[in-house]
């Protein structure tokens, strides 16, 4: 705007003036969630906008519909979340419950149903589902997104707590979740296109997918308002430090002899090849810009199988080091390469 001719300084102003006030004015996204009693439908919330909501344990949090403005941590702006009542929690209060959705429902911006993940009652999912969206508009479903949550719990219940992340065998069962879930709720509702997303709002696992899922849900001229209030819970924070720092400098060991064998490929197995393009490599936590890795001088493919020691030597090396001189390598990243040469000249002897 600032650079267009065809209008006037003055010109340009005020209407940069109408496009801040329209971003001031536009009201909040609104968020409904809904599901059973206890499946984490406020810890959901704060993980994905930091929100500050009331976490229940005992008891329910909530026993009653009611909207929530919440100014969000970090100056993300304001999110109106309807925290529906448990379905599921008093079959007395099912044809309440059913009402109160098909007033609220349409007044939302997306609609997170929240189920556990190792729950595969499912019926009940099923019927409300039905009993809610039957008689609405297609679109209606559109918003709909099914958040399958508690990722940690699921059978055979050995969650990776040093990496923040599931098992092979439990990867496999949400996965086979997730698939399951999905189809059922297809068949209860044919228009409905998601899929199910499996996270953990305790762990902060998969959070970005169930995210991505709503921003589809929301119609899409409202996605930017609900993109702005986004403060996603930190995965790392959970994960084993020492554990990071080692993958770090495995990654910054590896990134070297995989460009060698890329080079060697494209020559003759007897000719040398000599490349000099730097290497940019994923900065490891804590580093303001990432280290880019000297020339890269590649005598043959033997040079593969030589760095797997030295990745080993790295990984080992980092994962030693206090927290304290660690950050100090990370301040500086001269002394950060210098570390990582000093390693691999002993490596090679």
């Amino acid at each position: 705007m600032r650079r267009s001719e065809a209008l006037s300084p003055g010109e340009q102003e005020a209407v940069m003036r109408e496009y801040d006030a329209a971003l001031h004015n536009e009201r909040p996204p609104r968020l409904v969630l809904i599901g059973e009693s206890g499946v984490g439908k406020s810890t959901t919330v704060n993980a994905l906008f930091n929100a500050g909501q009331p976490v229940g344990h005992t008891h329910a949090t909530t026993d009653h519909a009611y909207a929530i403005p919440v100014e969000l941590t970090g100056s993300r702006g304001l999110l109106e979340v309807v925290d529906m009542p448990g379905i599921g929690d008093d079959e007395a209060n099912y044809h309440r419950y059913l009402d109160l959705y098909r007033r609220v429902l349409p007044t939302a911006d997306a609609i997170v149903w929240v189920h556990a993940a190792e729950d595969r009652s499912v019926q009940l999912v099923q019927q409300a589902l039905r009993d809610v969206f039957g008689q609405a508009e297609p679109e209606l479903a559109g918003r709909l997104v099914l958040a399958l949550n508690k990722a940690d719990e699921i059978d055979p219940h050995d969650w990776n707590l040093s990496a923040n992340l599931p098992s092979a065998r439990q990867l496999e069962a949400l996965r086979a979740r997730a698939a399951d879930f999905t189809e059922k709720i297809s068949r209860t509702l044919p228009f409905w296109q998601g899929e199910a997303i499996t996270y953990s709002a305790k762990q902060h696992y998969n959070l970005t997918a169930l995210f991505k899922q709503m921003m589809r849900a929301v119609p899409q001229q409202r996605r930017w308002v609900l993109e702005k209030r986004m403060d996603l819970a930190d995965f790392t924070a959970k994960v084993d430090q020492k554990l990071l720092r080692a993958a770090s400098a495995r990654m910054l060991a590896e990134v070297r002899p995989l460009a060698a064998v890329g080079a060697a490929a494209a020559v003759a197995k007897s000719t040398p090849v000599v490349t000099s393009t730097p290497v940019a490599v994923e900065k490891p936590p804590g580093v303001e810009s990432a280290p880019v890795a000297p020339p890269v001088h590649v005598a043959g493919p033997r040079h593969a199988a030589a760095g797997a020691g030295t990745g080993a030597r790295l990984s080992d090396a980092f994962a030693a080091l206090s927290e304290a001189k660690w950050r100090e390598l990370c301040q500086d990243r001269e002394r950060f390469l210098e570390f990582t040469r000093r390693l691999e000249k002993e490596s090679g002897r």
